[in-house]
C-alpha cells in the first residue's frame, strides 16, 4: 500500500493511525483489533483498507511514523551548537527518551521489526521499513565518523563501525530489558539512572579527546525532553514521516527537509 499522495489522505491516515495507537496504549497489542481502528477514526471500512491492507502494515507504519530518525533533524536543526564529541551520544540518548515518552513506541520497534511481522505487511511499507532502520544505523555512525575525523575520538578509523555497533546493541539491550518487566529492579536499578551510567561507561571504553561524564549526557538528555515537550506531537505525522521517505542515509537530509520537518 502506498503513502498517502494528498493532504485529505493523509488526514486520514493519521486520523487512522491515532486511533491504533490509542488502541494499542488501551487494550494492548494482543487485543488490538484492525477493524476497530476504523470505528474509532469515524471513517469507513473503504477508507481504512484504501491505506492499509493488514495490522501488520499498521504496525509498520506506526514504527515509521513515531521514528526518531524523524524527530532528530529538526532537533540538530534547533541546537546547532552541540559539539561533535557529545553528538556521538546523541542518538541514543535520543532513542531512550523516546521511549521512556511512549512504551508503545517500543512496543511498535520490537514488534514491527520482527521478520514475522514486516514480511507479513506490503512491498511499500517493507521498503519504507528498511530505509528508516538503514537511515538509524546512519545517523548513529556519521556521528561516530566525524568525532574520529575531528580528533575527538582517538580511534583508528577502522574501529568507527565497532563503536557504532556497540551504542546500537547497547541500546537495543537496555530498551528490551527494562521494557519487558520481566526482571526484579534489583538487576536492573533506576531507569534512567542505570542508562546514564552504563552508556557513560560504554563510552569511555573507547578513547577520547575527553572523557565522558555522567552528568554531561544527563544534561544532554534534558535538552532532549525539552524538544520532545514542544515539538513531539507537532511531528507525529505522515507528512513528517513522509519526508524522508526514500532516504537510507542521513547525509541525505538537507537543510530544507529539516526545516520542513520543524514547520
Amino acid at each position: 500500500m502506498k503513502c498517502p499522495s494528498t493532504n485529505l489522505e493523509r488526514l486520514q491516515c493519521d486520523q487512522l493511525l491515532n486511533a491504533a495507537e490509542a488502541l494499542l496504549d488501551e487494550r494492548g497489542l494482543v487485543s488490538f483489533r484492525f477493524a476497530e481502528m476504523a470505528k474509532l477514526a469515524s471513517c469507513s471500512n473503504h477508507v481504512l483498507y484504501k491505506h492499509f491492507k493488514s495490522k501488520e502494515d499498521v504496525l509498520v507504519c506506526l514504527f515509521l511514523r513515531n521514528c526518531t530518525s524523524n524527530y532528530m533533524p529538526i532537533f540538530l536543526a534547533q541546537n546547532p551548537d552541540i559539539d561533535a564529541r557529545l553528538l556521538a551520544a546523541m542518538p541514543a540518548i535520543f532513542s531512550w527518551l523516546a521511549v521512556q515518552r511512549s512504551p508503545t513506541f517500543n512496543t511498535l520497534r520490537v514488534v514491527s521489526i520482527n521478520s514475522l511481522c514486516w514480511q507479513l505487511a506490503s512491498d511499500e511499507k517493507v521498503n519504507a521499513m528498511r530505509q528508516r532502520v538503514n537511515l538509524f544505523w546512519s545517523r548513529v555512525q556519521l556521528h561516530i565518523e566525524q568525532a574520529q575525523q575531528q580528533g575527538v575520538l582517538l580511534e583508528p578509523e577502522n574501529r568507527v563501525t565497532e563503536v557504532t555497533q556497540a551504542l546500537y546493541f547497547f541500546l537495543a539491550g537496555i530498551l528490551s530489558s527494562f521494557e519487558s518487566q520481566l526482571m526484579e529492579s534489583r538487576y536492573l536499578g533506576e531507569p534512567q539512572h542505570t542508562f546514564y551510567r552504563q552508556l557513560t561507561s560504554l563510552l569511555n571504553n573507547y578513547q577520547w579527546q575527553q572523557r565522558f561524564t555522567v552528568a554531561e549526557l544527563t544534561q544532554l538528555g534534558q535538552r532532549i525532553e525539552q524538544f520532545f515537550e514542544r515539538h513531539y506531537l507537532e511531528n507525529k505525522s505522515c507528512r513528517n514521516c513522509q519526508r524522508l521517505n526514500g532516504l537510507t542515509d542521513c547525509r541525505q537530509i538537507t537543510p530544507e527537509i529539516a526545516v520542513l520537518g520543524a514547520v
